[in-house]
């Protein structure tokens, strides 16, 4: 899975000594400019964007009524890295202004509310697994300026609308073991999402959606390798077996994680090899977290040894080198 992206104008993120949203820093130029950074992963990244596989949509309005940019797209410059849209918009002494965006990866399965600037989405995630299929959303902050005399560097930082779950098998103190297929059941993949509250920058709140899941939720996601798959141990396994965008939800008692691995049971180094196949199942509801909410990244790491168990949490959405212990940094 791929990053987060942030949105900023100009170029904030390279201002020495600021932390981000620490100052109001001013553009140099009269026109409104954008710039893009991605920062954590997902599944909509810089190099979707660069090679317009994903698209970043912007919303403008001006003293409260005049629309300045009507979802209008903007694209990088390679030369500069700043971002542009060929709707050219000068700032305006004395006027208010207020700015959002929103990306995302697909419109396979996705539908965006016409007339709602993209705060409202009908969602199908695929109801087989197909990693590269999943549609990632993505509605930023909104930054509000008061006068458009300060020419401010815009800041809008995109927001994860979908949960991302993750599902790590590690080995723990053993000979050898294989993980021969996972089965992950009875979740909603379709509904409609509506941003009842947009966050403002640097605000320190989130956006808030209204999810109304609909259909069945009787999905059955399957991960089957051709050949049983070697299970690595914590600083081997670098890789989640299964990666999946959820509408956000509340768990029922059906949502099921089934893991089956074959477990090389000789006694000793020296003995023939012994493989025998296990099969556990764990109902996730009696795990944490049983409610997926927008813009958590969910991570079970199953540890086989003796036996096998599962844990589950919630984790920042970053790149790691490796899964140290058993799940990665909660956020706190």
């Amino acid at each position: 899975m791929k990053r987060t992206i942030y949105i900023v104008l100009a170029m904030a993120l390279l201002a020495s000594c600021s932390k981000w949203g620490d100052d109001v820093i001013t553009s140099n130029t009269k026109e409104i400019t954008f710039n893009a950074e991605h920062i954590t992963r997902g599944a909509l990244d810089q190099t979707d964007l660069d090679n317009g596989v994903g698209k970043v949509y912007v919303c403008g309005v001006q003293n409260n009524s005049t629309k300045i940019f009507n979802n209008v797209t903007i694209s990088r410059d390679a030369a500069t890295g700043k971002w542009f849209s060929s709707t050219k918009r000068n700032w305006v002494e004395g006027s208010s202004y207020s700015f959002h965006a929103y990306a995302y990866n697909t419109l396979n399965g996705l539908t965006i509310g016409s007339g709602k600037d993209g705060l409202e989405i009908e969602v199908q995630q695929p109801t087989t697994y197909n990693e590269s299929a999943m549609i990632d959303y993505l509605l930023s902050y909104s930054f509000k300026v008061a006068d458009g005399a300060m020419k401010p560097i815009v800041q809008l930082y995109l927001e994860h609308a979908m949960s991302l779950v993750e599902i790590y098998v590690v080995r723990g103190n053993m000979f050898e073991a294989r993980l021969t297929k996972m089965t992950f059941e009875n979740i909603y993949t379709q509904g409609s999402m509506k941003c009842t509250a947009q966050a403002v920058a640097n605000s320190g709140n989130k956006n808030v959606w209204e999810v109304s899941p609909s259909g069945s939720n009787e999905v059955v996601y399957t991960y089957a390798p051709s050949t049983p798959v070697v299970i690595g141990d914590e600083r081997e396994n670098t890789t989640a077996r299964m990666a999946i965008m959820c509408i956000p939800q509340q768990l029922t008692a059906n949502t099921k994680l089934t893991i089956e691995y074959e477990v090389n049971e000789k006694v000793t180094p020296e003995s023939p090899d012994n493989y025998v196949l296990h099969t556990e199942t764990f109902q996730l509801y009696n795990y944490q977290p049983i409610n997926y909410k927008s813009g958590h990244r969910i991570v079970y790491t199953a540890t086989v040894d003796s036996g096998i168990n599962l844990v589950g949490d919630i984790a920042e959405w970053k790149d790691v080198d490796y899964i140290e212990g058993t799940v990665l940094p909660e956020i706190k």
